[in-house]
């Protein structure tokens, strides 16, 4: 994301809670942690536009709201989720959303469906695929507009280089067709050489002790998709970056060795 805005010629400040320099990327670590807000306005008082990560808390909604405040001049991309325009008033999701809509003077709303990303990330899908041969994911065979976080990053960029052209406006962001989890596995079972399983657990099986904010949203989320709520297409990046999303046949053709058991050693 920070690559892709400095090739845009934009002067770049990538906060975080570990900045880590690095020589001659022209982008400008600075520190910034959700956690403290000492560091909002050093990270964010001078910028002309923020793209805005949501924070997976269950005081999200003020912690945007809070950071917001500190340069409500600045145009405000957030990263937000897939249907959230359908989601209830009191949903912690849509209450993000509304943080940035009525504070920020100037904002852009990304929905994207299900990243490529979650199948490569030893956080959720990557470990069971590679090791276990197993895609799990309550979905009840509905299915889903994956979309790669790279595309999303270049909806992003168009949005942060030209404020002017997507003030107010919401894109939903996804992949160029709904794939149901059985046709993941397949895609991968074909490239792989080997069976990766499609199951379908009951969601509260997934859902087995974790906190009961995380959950709440998990079960929520599932829920959505098991309706057919990341399902639907959006022609959106096709229309602001003038080319088709990726796909998930290829995103797996590039990905091949993330799920290919690394041989033993010899003895």
């Amino acid at each position: 994301m920070t690559a892709r805005l400095r090739r845009s010629g934009l002067l770049v400040r990538a906060g975080s809670s570990q900045p880590v320099r690095t020589p001659a990327t022209g982008i400008e670590p600075v520190l910034f942690d959700w956690h403290d807000q000492a560091t909002w306005r050093e990270a964010g008082s001078a910028a002309d536009a923020i793209y805005l990560m949501r924070p997976d808390l269950p005081a999200a909604p003020e912690l945007v709201a809070g950071l917001i405040e500190v340069n409500p001049d600045a145009h405000v991309v957030l990263l937000s989720e897939q249907g959230a325009e359908t989601l209830s008033p009191d949903h912690w999701a849509r209450r993000v959303e509304d943080a940035v809509v009525t504070r920020a003077a100037s904002w852009t709303l990304l929905r994207p469906s299900w990243f490529h990303q979650v199948l490569t990330d030893p956080r959720f899908y990557r470990d069971a695929i590679r090791d276990d041969h197993v895609l799990s994911l309550p979905s009840g065979g509905a299915p889903i507009a994956w979309v790669d976080a790279r595309d999303i990053a270049d909806v992003a960029v168009a949005a942060l280089s030209a404020p002017e052209e997507h003030h107010e406006q919401a894109h939903t962001i996804t992949g160029p067709e709904p794939v149901p989890v059985a046709s993941v596995a397949q895609e991968l079972s074909a490239r792989l050489g080997h069976r990766i399983r499609a199951e379908d657990p009951p969601p509260q099986e997934t859902l087995h002790g974790l906190d009961p904010w995380t959950a709440d949203i998990l079960d929520d989320l599932y829920r959505r998709v098991r309706h057919g709520g990341f399902g639907e297409l959006s022609p959106a990046v096709k229309q602001i970056i003038g080319r088709e999303p990726t796909s998930i046949g290829e995103f797996i053709d590039a990905h091949l060795d993330q799920w290919r058991t690394s041989p033993m050693p010899a003895p």
